[in-house]
């Protein structure tokens, strides 16, 4: 089993960057940017699988399980 790391840098200019290795989230976060390009794009991916989202603060929640 291996870690799937997001993290979360949140802006002062509004926007959070999202970095995700996790491929349940990155779909998630995909689709939303295709439905929703004014509050979420993707920006780049990297090499290791990992993908970078610059997405609106204010939509941005973090719930514990």
């Amino acid at each position: 089993m291996f870690k799937l790391e997001t993290m979360i840098y949140a802006g002062e200019d509004g926007t959070s960057s999202v970095f995700t290795l996790n491929p349940a989230l990155q779909k998630q976060l995909d689709a939303i940017a295709a439905q929703h390009p004014e509050v979420c794009q993707r920006k780049a991916r990297g090499e290791a699988g990992g993908v970078t989202y610059q997405v609106r603060s204010d939509l941005v929640e973090i719930k514990p399980k």
